[in-house]
């Protein structure tokens, strides 16, 4: 799965940045106008769901390799409502933001889920009694099987604070990082250079 993703993800790339990818930003952003230009986008808008029915059809297929038991869980509103939450989350417009945001929701689905109060008595067993005993019921909707209040929790504090997930996020981070080089850069060149 891990390398079908790999080649998937590059060939997502490929078509990203051809003509037909261009073609496809063009008609995202104003779709009317490129049919007054005379342009006919439908031919593309085709191509592009057959694209994306291929992509979907080799997930289910991996799918039914990885987890051959099909329970009635993959047919309910939330499994769709699943894959929109990772594109939010990882980043819209971008491609690999569906995969953080994926990875994310995976990762965090698989760690909350698993902590029960044992786990969270362990945690704070270096308080006194009571104040342990209210930190785990604090804490305790969150985890387990109410994992998902936690997702929920971080998913608004992204639509918050980072309208464009993770990816900008990253962004951000890396753009706050060069601020701070540059900054000490300037300091040490005023610093060492004579006065007049």
């Amino acid at each position: 799965c891990a390398v079908l993703l790999i080649v998937c993800f590059f060939i997502a790339q490929c078509i990203t940045n051809s003509n037909f990818g261009m073609m496809l930003k063009a008609i995202k952003s104003n779709q009317n106008r490129l049919n007054y230009t005379g342009i006919h986008t439908r031919p593309y808008l085709i191509a592009a769901f057959v694209i994306s029915g291929m992509y979907a059809g080799l997930a289910g297929g991996l799918m039914a390799v990885t987890d051959p038991i099909a329970g009635a869980e993959r047919m309910q509103w939330t499994a769709s409502g699943e894959v929109v939450l990772m594109t939010i989350l990882g980043g819209t417009g971008t491609l690999i933001g569906p995969v953080l945001g994926a990875g994310f929701i995976k990762y965090f689905e698989n760690i909350f889920s698993k902590i029960n109060d044992n786990v969270l008595h362990q945690w704070f067993s270096f308080m006194p009694d009571g104040l342990e005993d209210a930190m785990v019921f604090i804490v305790h909707p969150f985890i387990g099987k109410g994992w998902h209040l936690t997702l929920g929790i971080l998913f608004m504090l992204v639509v918050i604070f980072l309208p464009g997930g993770l990816v900008e996020g990253g962004q951000r981070l890396a753009a706050w990082i060069r601020g701070k080089r540059r900054s000490a850069e300037e300091k040490t060149k005023s610093s060492t250079e004579p006065a007049e």
